[in-house]
């Protein structure tokens, strides 16, 4: 009976594993320290016969994380002392990803989810974290982000940045990170940022607005804010809104006459 025992369980292993091995995205097991198990997209994502081999090199996938500026992907262990491999079971709710190079030496983007297979009673952990790949996803949103928020540049020192549509948390936050990046990459002195297309112009929407020309100013560039119109200035007086040391035109040729000046 025993026997029976171990082969009923040997062949439900061998069957999970040829599943596994059917998977496009990259599924591994780790014991919460090390690898112990990885799927054929894994070996084929780093070029491997089989998981020996690649343990000769790396025990844990974590070692081919790579980020980039804005810190948008896990890290292999944070200031905290946090693993990556932790976080994602703390903050399952959280979309998480991880960039790595492949065999080919290019960039891929992967969602990453993980799940604890745990029992106390006999002191039991796995943890089983997949990969899938959403390089293509993500270049397409970052695409569609630059075309919502595209920088223009009028000249060596002046960028132009028209806005049109609804000015939210998430396309502000990238409308920032652009025209920092642009400052530091291409020294712009001068950032108009036209809102006559903006839909609707509230406390939130203007308070979006003084954190961008704040925070240009910090890196030496000051903004301009054009396209004011009557029912938006009488909006920013209404709100109590600041807007000393920030200059403001009804009109972005009144704007660019004003760049020009400076």
């Amino acid at each position: 009976m025993k026997k029976e025992n171990e082969n009923d369980l040997r062949y439900e292993l061998d069957k999970t594993k040829l599943i596994l091995d059917a998977q496009v995205d990259i599924v591994i097991v780790t014991d919460g320290e090390k690898l112990v198990y990885a799927n054929r997209a894994f070996l084929n994502f780093f070029k491997a016969d089989n998981i020996e081999e690649y343990l000769l090199k790396s025990d844990c996938i974590c070692d081919y994380f790579i980020n980039d500026e804005q810190n948008r992907y896990l890290k292999k262990i944070y200031p905290d002392g946090t693993s990556w491999a932790d976080l994602i079971l703390k903050e399952p709710d959280m979309i998480h990803k991880a960039m790595m190079v492949n065999k080919n030496g290019q960039n891929r983007i992967f969602e990453v989810k993980g799940q604890a297979l745990q029992d106390d009673a006999i002191d039991y952990f796995q943890e089983v974290v997949t990969f899938a790949d959403i390089t293509t996803l993500e270049n397409q949103a970052l695409l569609i982000a630059d075309m919502e928020v595209p920088i223009l540049e009028i000249s060596d020192n002046i960028a132009l940045i028209p806005l049109v549509g609804i000015l939210d948390s998430v396309k502000s936050q990238t409308l920032m990170e652009n025209i920092l990046l642009s400052i530091k990459d291409k020294s712009t002195k001068i950032t108009i940022v036209d809102i006559e297309g903006i839909m609707i112009v509230d406390s939130a929407v203007a308070a979006h607005l003084i954190k961008i020309t704040k925070a240009t100013r910090l890196m030496g560039c000051r903004t301009i804010l054009s396209g004011i119109a009557p029912e938006v200035a009488q909006t920013m007086v209404n709100l109590g809104i600041n807007l000393d040391d920030i200059f403001t035109t009804s009109t972005l040729k009144d704007a660019l006459k004003l760049a020009n000046e400076k």
